[in-house]
């Protein structure tokens, strides 16, 4: 016999404040969602459709791919995405590796000097020294116009620092007991302990580095002047800036030509929907709890 499930009644506030709530989302999420269509539609439009349609086109009628193919084969936008690719990877892995080790050893209690180290990873946090000196001291450190200009400065991020630090504080005092009578050493409590448990938060915090390294094309125009250093954004940054016309394509017809426009509009939709693809393999770590399970009773 199956038993029927009872139904919350919400009073009269809380259905007014579901129903408030759920439009407010409605209304964010169309805002989203059409300018992210309307880009998207944009890059597969012909010049002869755009004209047509006065230049708004969601869903086009006939879509050509002649934007993607011009953008993979003459802006060198293709070696543009395999540098901002190595660059997002190495990027993370140079913002975790010493940022979690050493956010796990200000969170130690017995660490000398901890308040003194706390107060100057502030300061650099909150301070910063411009961008002429930062100029001059990567060109004191033989970085400029390299690739590593893109993953030296970024190792050892201060916030992921501090982040790691107070959720290892959070770690409960039992755990690290039981390491303790066990005999473990720190850099074991470290691996076997920490880290495990801060799995959400290194997700968090790699995700940050790689969307930061990923949409980053100011310190190219900053420091870079080799073109084969340029990543994927800065390549479409300069799309957006110049005019790219379809006048080079002259002799096709108007619906099968693209336009400068709709070659922006492709080179904005290729360089963000790798990094919004990353987003659902890393959503459980955000909704998950850090300690499930890790202390009982």
């Amino acid at each position: 016999m199956k038993k029927e499930g009872k139904k919350i009644k919400l009073s009269k506030e809380e259905f007014i404040y579901q129903v408030v709530i759920s439009t407010v989302l409605v209304i964010v999420l169309i805002c989203c969602v059409i300018p992210f269509l309307y880009v998207v539609g944009m890059s597969f439009t012909s010049e002869g459709e755009m004209i047509e349609r006065n230049y708004f086109v969601i869903i086009p009628k006939k879509p050509i791919l002649a934007a993607y193919s011009y953008l993979f084969t003459s802006t060198g936008f293709l070696a543009g995405l395999r540098v901002t690719f190595v660059r997002t990877v190495l990027g993370v892995v140079a913002a975790l590796i010493l940022s979690v080790p050493l956010g796990y050893t200000l969170a130690q209690e017995n660490l000398p000097f901890k308040k003194s180290s706390m107060l100057f990873f502030i300061i650099t946090m909150i301070l910063s020294g411009g961008l002429i000196p930062s100029y001059m001291l990567m060109n004191k450190l033989h970085l400029l116009n390299t690739f590593w200009v893109y993953i030296v400065p970024g190792c050892a991020n201060t916030y992921g620092i501090l982040v790691v630090k107070l959720f290892v504080e959070g770690i409960p005092n039992d755990i690290m007991e039981s390491a303790d009578l066990d005999g473990a050493s720190e850099i074991q409590k470290m691996i076997r302990i920490a880290i495990p448990l801060l799995k959400p938060t290194i997700c968090a915090l790699g995700l940050f580095a790689a969307v930061i390294h990923w949409n980053d094309w100011f310190t190219t125009m900053v420091y870079v002047r080799d073109a084969k250093y340029y990543p994927a954004q800065f390549i479409v940054r300069n799309l957006l800036t110049q005019s790219t016309s379809g006048e080079m394509m002259s002799n096709i017809s108007t619906y099968a030509r693209m336009t400068s426009k709709s070659m922006k509009m492709a080179s904005v939709v290729v360089g963000v929907v790798p990094i919004l693809c990353v987003y659902p393999f890393l959503q459980k770590y955000f909704i998950s709890g850090m300690y499930t399970g890790s202390v009982k009773g």
